[in-house]
């Protein structure tokens, strides 16, 4: 599918088609989409920010989703505009890779820049660093956006009142559509959030919007491309208190002692014993944590939360008491890849700490303890 476009002097401008190659299949068995740019018989390729899997092509590998055809579309007609007005007459004299390089250049003026698209790309940085559990929670603020503003979302109009309006619905209780593995849309509803949530999801948008200035303003040249700040004037709501997270030494050996027969009862009993007999160490790092770890009776590993933000990469080294090689052996890795075998039962460390975090509550509940505990 292609949008050929010419002026009323029908001198001949570039074509533009979407593309979808078979060859630049990812592991997930997405392909990237891309704008191809011929011109004088020559082509050069612009990447666009989105993925399809099989499903959205037709036999010819064109794309069929008629959703996001017209978002692509609209996309084209936005680079046929940059190319009319830029350049003008003067196209005849550039080449396909020329032209793509000028609307690249353009698209970095503010009037271009897409902060949703951004976003998305500022969260696979993320993934593509290791840092899974932020990149998910910015994840989540930016659907949050989308719900609010739609998919596309010039950064101009991140004004400290657009703040002010997506705080008001976070607060307001919402319907959302998403889409689950399946491929199928699923409508839910959505509990307004607290100042706790309100707070985390605003520094979010902060974090990001921060990064764009960093990409997109040089101040060593001067004349910075995004020239406002919406958090200066925009107040941040500030954070509930956090609720008790201490617990009673006899509710500790309550716990331990806990014997119900339930797989996922068992395995929050256990978890949360592992936790307490190795200095807190949280269900990320029990997850990822490599077999290589355990040295002369001692753990030594990185604490994922924090060893971007430290020199010492939050190195922690911890002894293995006698009371916890019966839990370690319990959960070891039969094929000493990882400490524990939890990734051989769980997709992600996210499903293994929701798993444990529901097992959890049934076991609190047993011993009357009124508490919640980040595992």
């Amino acid at each position: 599918m292609f949008y050929d476009c010419f002026t009323k002097n029908h001198y001949k401008m570039p074509t533009y088609s979407i593309s979808v190659l078979k060859h630049q299949q990812r592991a997930d068995e997405k392909y990237p989409v891309s704008i191809r740019v011929t011109h004088d018989r020559k082509s050069s390729y612009l990447k666009t920010d989105y993925y399809v899997v099989t499903q959205q092509l037709n036999k010819n590998f064109e794309v069929k989703d008629k959703v996001l055809l017209k978002l692509l579309l609209e996309k084209i007609e936005d680079y046929e505009d940059i190319v009319v007005k830029g350049l003008g007459n003067d196209v005849v004299n550039y080449s396909a890779k020329d032209i793509v390089e000028f609307i690249k250049k353009k698209q970095k003026e503010v009037s271009c820049i897409d902060f949703i698209s951004f976003a998305r790309k500022h969260v696979d940085k993320l993934f593509r660093e290791g840092r899974d559990k932020r990149a998910k929670h910015i994840q989540t603020t930016i659907n949050a956006l989308v719900d609010f503003s739609g998919v596309e979302l010039n950064i101009a109009k991140v004004t400290s009142n657009f703040l002010k309006r997506f705080e008001e619905f976070l607060r307001s209780e919402r319907t959302i559509v998403r889409v689950n593995q399946f491929g199928r849309n699923v409508t839910t509803k959505r509990k307004p959030l607290t100042d706790t949530g309100v707070h985390d999801y605003m520094a979010d948008i902060r974090a990001v919007f921060n990064e764009s200035i960093d990409f997109y303003n040089d101040d060593e040249l001067g004349d910075p491309v995004i020239k406002h700040y919406p958090f200066r004037k925009f107040e941040m709501v500030k954070p509930n208190p956090p609720k008790k997270r201490n617990i009673y030494l006899e509710n500790i050996r309550k716990i331990m002692n806990l014997e119900n027969g339930l797989k996922r009862h068992d395995l929050a009993r256990d978890v949360f014993m592992l936790s307490f007999f190795l200095v807190g160490i949280n269900t990320v790092d029990m997850f990822k944590v490599p077999y290589s770890s355990r040295k002369k009776g001692r753990i030594i590993y990185q604490r994922s939360k924090t060893k971007d933000r430290r020199e010492d990469n939050a190195e922690i080294s911890i002894k293995i008491e006698p009371e916890v090689e019966r839990l370690m052996k319990k959960y070891v890795d039969p094929d000493k890849v990882r400490l524990f075998s939890f990734y051989k039962l769980y997709s992600d460390s996210s499903a293994f700490n929701n798993a444990v975090n529901k097992g959890f509550k049934r076991v609190l509940q047993e011993v009357n303890e009124n508490m919640e505990i980040p595992m």
